[in-house]
């Protein structure tokens, strides 16, 4: 099984996806295939992880809409590490409703890294995963819209859940859902997530989610991505560092009674917008795109067994799949870059580290531009 943004949101092509409801509106597939996230994640590797390590707060953590709970519910704090997960008590709060929760599996899972990595690859973003085990007929959060889009991978049982307006239109990480203010108008939709369907819910809606009277669990993937407002406080930043008349201090006695607040606004607004049209966003852009590439884990599985003595030009070469890289130009070299490792090659290997990268597997000896003593080096 070949994981990969595809084969994610099939039947849906990614063109329509993105076109039609990428950060627009709701998305759910159904497909009448239980088994389609099988290999991803199982109510039985959920236990054996719980009973098999050491599970702490808040890796682990127990949610019930009905009821308040707190660590001290669940989890023992004298203990090393701190905050424990007490199973026994866990469990009794699970069989009289709470859903338990694990964050971060993908860093513990290879199926769930595997998952992450791909769609790292196609978004250029963050991705991370939290799993929800419910018991029949429960709900573990109350009705809220979250400040990032979610991928919802329905893995066995069923949940019914209600969809609600737009709160906030593409809201920002401090734009975040507050129980205190914020209220869902009337249900816009309802639907019953099925095991191997898929639901996209983007940033800002309203919804809640109702096991029925099986257990549930469902893959949740969270995309953290940089915006755009990311870019204008760099740019903002840039430009401050460019233009003096930014970097002044307020008029005098701007505070008191009388002073000609927009006579001052009109003045620093023509110095910020001829900056705005002098700022150079390429640097800001590359930057967050290394930031993002050695921010990520590539795929080191394997590395121990991969070597092979008998390397020859009519050996293989191939990416490991979803291998989120980034090549840099460094004078007379190029620079390949692939989480927190460099590695730095003559420029005039490009072509054939392309060749590998973008279009592998490719036998050695057909890589361009080098000789054959050439190509067995780069090999």
């Amino acid at each position: 099984m070949s994981v990969s943004f595809d084969w994610l949101v099939e039947p849906i092509l990614p063109p329509s996806f993105f076109a039609e409801y990428y950060e627009k509106q709701p998305l759910l597939i159904e497909r009448g295939n239980p088994a389609k996230w099988g290999s991803l994640l199982s109510v039985e590797a959920i236990d054996n992880y719980l009973a098999t390590t050491t599970p702490c707060h808040p890796d682990v953590f127990l949610v019930d809409a009905a009821r308040d709970l707190s660590p001290d519910d669940y989890a023992l704090s004298n203990t090393q590490p701190p905050d424990k997960i007490d199973l026994p008590r866990a469990y009794q709060l699970f069989e009289t409703g709470a859903t338990i929760s694990l964050s971060q599996m993908h860093e513990r899972i290879a199926a769930l890294a595997d998952l992450c990595r791909a769609m790292e690859k196609t978004f250029s973003s963050h991705f991370q995963t939290n799993i929800y085990l419910s018991p029949p007929n429960a709900q573990g959060f109350k009705t809220h819209y979250d400040s990032h889009d979610v991928f919802v991978l329905q893995v066995s049982g069923s949940k019914l859940w209600t969809v609600y307006n737009q709160a906030v239109e593409l809201p920002l990480r401090g734009q975040a859902f507050d129980p205190d203010k914020d209220t869902a108008g009337a249900p816009t939709r309802e639907f019953t997530l099925n095991a191997g369907d898929l639901f996209y819910c983007p940033r800002g809606f309203y919804h809640s989610a109702r096991s029925t009277d099986q257990t549930s669990l469902h893959i949740t993937l969270g995309l953290i991505g940089k915006t755009w407002a990311d870019v204008v406080l760099e740019a903002v930043s840039a430009a401050c560092l460019e233009t003096p008349a930014l970097r002044a201090n307020l008029p005098v006695g701007f505070a008191n009674p009388g002073f000609d607040i927009k006579e001052a606004s009109t003045e620093i607004r023509a110095a910020f917008e001829n900056a705005a049209r002098e700022v150079d966003l390429e640097p800001i852009l590359n930057r967050l795109a290394e930031d993002f590439v050695s921010s990520r884990r590539p795929d080191f599985s394997g590395g121990l067994q991969d070597s092979d003595p008998g390397l020859s030009l009519y050996s293989q070469l191939q990416p490991k799949p979803n291998l989120i890289y980034r090549l840099r130009e460094d004078g007379d070299e190029i620079v390949l870059l692939f989480g927190a490792s460099e590695i730095t090659f003559p420029a005039f290997v490009r072509n054939a580290l392309e060749a590998v990268l973008e279009h592998g597997p490719i036998v050695v000896r057909d890589l361009p531009d080098l000789d054959d003593d050439g190509k067995l080096v780069l090999a």
